[in-house]
């Protein structure tokens, strides 16, 4: 051969040879896309998981701080109510028949409305 077409021949020392032992390129990068794969789903989940979480108990704070408002604003009305009641019956009675009735007053509505909310249960005997 003459060398010219010796250059159109492409050298055989730049191709390496194909070895039994190491894997193909495309062997290698299925497992390591497989774990990029499933580490990104798993981040988005543990993420939106975060989200659902943050969410839950920003609406449970607000719920109890609403509840500790209202609760407040129940315990202010009714010292009120009460004194109103105490001065008002302070014009007609003595100041401790005043206090008393009152106090008897308040203990009863409390015996009555703590019966009520509590009813009793029967239990099942399953």
């Amino acid at each position: 051969m003459s060398p010219k077409d010796r250059s159109k021949q492409p050298p055989h020392a730049s191709e390496p040879l194909p070895d039994a032992t190491k894997p193909a390129d495309s062997d290698i990068e299925w497992p390591r896309q497989l774990a990029h794969l499933v580490e990104a789903v798993v981040s988005a989940e543990l993420h939106e998981f975060e989200d659902n979480v943050l969410a839950f108990f920003d609406s449970a704070v607000e719920d109890a701080y609403s509840t500790f408002i209202w609760m407040c604003a129940r315990a202010v009305g009714a010292a009120f109510l009460l004194t109103g009641l105490m001065l008002f019956l302070g014009v007609f009675l003595q100041w401790w028949a005043a206090f008393a009735l009152v106090g008897v007053v308040i203990i009863a509505l409390g015996a009555l409305v703590s019966r009520r909310r509590r009813p009793r249960r029967r239990r099942s005997r399953r």
